[in-house]
């Protein structure tokens, strides 16, 4: 009769475990919760978690170095342009000031075909020195086609001058002589050397970067 009453929770206590499947992995119980976990899954996440963390720092650092450098050969190549320019203007003004107003005179009276002469002469010589410094080891290998889109972008920037001068002349009807001067070599020159800029860079020396 008393074995009748035994709670039957006790013949299940007295079984034996099942044998654990060969090749299953074993789950060590947490101390904390008493919970199984693979072996390794811990560890293997933290360290591709730090390999991750290293790999988006190395790339923000490598494209950091590279805006700056980037950034730092705009800056040298568009120094160079200036001083090219600036020196290509004393020319031009010099020659002119020369031919028409100069010792001998050559061309006094004929101030358009001073200034044709002057600019020509500061064209050839911004072409060279930009050739030679501002943009060496960029230099096309056929000479004659650079010199062409050299001369057709210098065209494009004095085309530049002219339309501001005949937009504020003729349209805004601002016709003194400050407010010709203003268009032509403040707002014009500034939008026709920035094209020029462009244009040297992206049309006119494309060679490849020589050391």
């Amino acid at each position: 009769m008393n074995d009748e009453r035994r709670p039957r929770g006790s013949a299940a206590a007295l079984e034996p475990a099942a044998p654990a499947q060969p090749g299953a992995p074993r789950t060590p119980a947490d101390p904390a919760t008493g919970n199984g976990q693979a072996d390794g899954e811990g560890p293997q996440a933290s360290s591709m978690s730090l390999t991750q963390l290293r790999g988006h720092v190395n790339e923000g650092a490598s494209l950091a170095s590279s805006i700056a450098q980037r950034a730092l050969a705009w800056t040298r190549e568009f120094i160079q342009f200036g001083l090219v320019g600036a020196t290509a203007f004393i020319v031009d003004m010099g020659l002119f000031n020369l031919l028409q107003h100069g010792p001998f005179g050559v061309l006094a009276g004929h101030p358009n075909a001073a200034q044709f002469i002057a600019a020509a002469t500061a064209t050839l010589y911004s072409w060279i020195a930009n050739r030679l410094w501002t943009y060496r080891g960029r230099t096309q290998d056929n000479a004659t086609r650079e010199a062409i889109l050299f001369f057709v972008a210098n065209i494009c920037g004095i085309a530049i001058s002219q339309f501001c001068l005949l937009f504020t002349h003729y349209i805004l009807r601002f016709t003194s002589a400050l407010a010709d001067n203003i268009a032509v070599y403040v707002v014009g020159f500034v939008l026709g050397t920035a094209f020029r800029f462009f244009f040297y860079h992206y049309v006119v020396f494309t060679g490849r970067t020589r050391a």
